[in-house]
């Protein structure tokens, strides 16, 4: 049967008229590669809804599923997001990748890239000697222990009890860093079209993974307070989300910790929809500080919970070790994920970073990040008095500061940096529509001292004042 498609192209108001003629099989990958080249020539903006399916289908004469699966593949491409009732939409970020990494160019204020108070890194550089110099380091050199060894464990295993988490040995192994953890955890646990819910900013260099593994992430709406209980609720009774990425402690990128009281909620919800958590504690060490502590959201919900512990902030960011802690059930999942991507986490990383728990270089570096946050913040708020200050922000690595604009993400980056400043803009976070509330997520730990941070920060703020971007 030959399908032919009417000359509809003027009597259709559609925002968007795919060419019919260039359509090759399957036909709705052909769709989305014409959506992506609409979007890459400026022809579809960020924040443009798409045509009702049903009308697009009709318009190019094609079957309703066809324009469904391109939708739906649109979305796991990022290109998309879906509202409930209101319809498809190009996302913000539907043609540049949001992927956080150091800028290469000569910069002169790196406000961008939230690094780790490097010049810590020092305190290290004893332990690194005492390590090789061993008569058994080069049994750190081959393919033994890929997870970790026994007694590396059981040193992660006393850290992880300083700061919440108890845990047999046989829960917990080595990654090699955060995002490697992230990425095992999306390859082992998760398949291509699962739906995760996250804040409406999170953590851009995990949008950019769930965006290669094709899998949607659904915005949960929040306030003051982070995510929202009740909205995560209703979401999870009209969509079928399997799983929850949460940083509960100074989210990132906007500096959020929940309460007590949020947690327990959140966790109700978590548990009664049978989501699977994955806890992302980038900054774990700060617990060991607060009075009280608060209880990490993993132990909360212990049989459906992968809680995820980089060192990179707490000790030294270019070692690469985190330890990861799931249930009995999902190990041999993870375990056979982290094989085929690692091999194996470095034992030399992983016995630099133990031998530093145990020498107490690593609580020595802890402290001094402490209190290098603490005054790093005090120079934020003293630079932008504006921004109320808040007990829980006091040692964030980075600061939300709201800006006034009808510029893209893109020219506000371009404009800071064209005045030598790097920064983030928060569309790189945003998951879902835009917001009217556009922020700059501002790194505090990547300039070498306080005078450093001082004269950025000033800097930043006239470059500010004179583009009127400033709140």
């Amino acid at each position: 049967m030959t399908v032919v498609a009417l000359d509809l192209t003027n009597l259709y108001p559609l925002t968007w008229k795919p060419d019919w003629s260039a359509l090759k099989r399957p036909i709705y990958q052909s769709l989305v590669q014409q959506l992506s080249q609409a979007i890459a020539s400026g022809e579809l903006l960020p924040g443009t809804q798409l045509p009702p399916q049903r009308e697009l289908a009709n318009f190019l004469g094609i079957n309703f599923t066809t324009v469904t699966r391109a939708y739906r593949l649109s979305q796991q491409q990022g290109l998309t997001y879906a509202v409930i009732g209101q319809g498809t939409f190009v996302a913000q970020t539907a043609q540049q990748t949001v992927t956080i990494s150091r800028h290469n160019s000569q910069i002169e204020a790196e406000l961008g890239f939230n690094a780790s108070f490097e010049s810590e890194n020092q305190r290290l550089q004893p332990v690194m000697k005492q390590v090789v110099s061993r008569q058994t380091a080069t049994r750190l050199l081959n393919y033994d222990a890929p997870t970790g060894s026994l007694h590396q464990k059981v040193v992660a295993q006393a850290y992880l009890k300083q700061i919440g988490i108890t845990v047999p040995t046989q829960q917990l192994f080595i990654a090699s860093g955060g995002l490697n953890a992230l990425t095992i955890v999306l390859l082992a646990l998760f398949r291509p079209g699962d739906k995760i819910a996250v804040d409406q900013f999170t953590f851009a260099n995990f949008i950019e993974l769930a965006r290669m593994r094709g899998i949607k992430l659904v915005a949960v709406r929040g306030d003051a307070g982070g995510m929202q209980p009740a909205v995560l609720d209703k979401l999870c009774r009209e969509q079928r989300i399997k799983g929850i990425y949460l940083m509960p402690d100074l989210s990132n990128p906007t500096t959020v910790t929940l309460t007590l009281h949020r947690r327990q909620a959140l966790a109700e919800v978590i548990k009664r929809h049978q989501l699977r958590l994955i806890e992302d504690d980038y900054l774990s060490f700060l617990n060991r500080f607060r009075q009280p502590a608060l209880p990490r959201l993993s132990t909360l919900l212990p049989k459906q919970s992968v809680y995820i512990c980089s060192l990179s902030k707490p000790i030294v960011s270019g070692l690469r070790v985190c330890y990861l802690v799931s249930t009995l059930a999902d190990q041999p999942a993870l375990r056979q994920a982290m094989f085929n991507v690692n091999v194996k986490t470095s034992a030399l990383d992983v016995e630099i970073i133990t031998t530093a728990f145990q020498t107490g270089v690593a609580e020595r570096i802890m402290q001094a990040k402490y209190q290098r946050a603490t005054r790093a913040n005090q120079i934020f708020e003293t630079i932008f008095p504006s921004q109320t200050p808040s007990h829980d922000r006091q040692q964030a690595f980075f600061r939300r500061l709201p800006i006034q604009t009808t510029l893209t993400g893109q020219e506000v980056e371009a404009r800071c940096q064209a005045a030598g400043i790097h920064v983030f803009h928060s569309d790189r976070f945003l998951v879902g529509p835009n917001t009217p509330q556009p922020f700059l997520r501002i790194s505090l730990a990547s300039m070498p001292n306080a005078q450093a941070l001082v004269k950025a920060l000033t800097h930043l703020k006239q470059v500010l004042v004179a583009q009127d971007l400033l709140l």
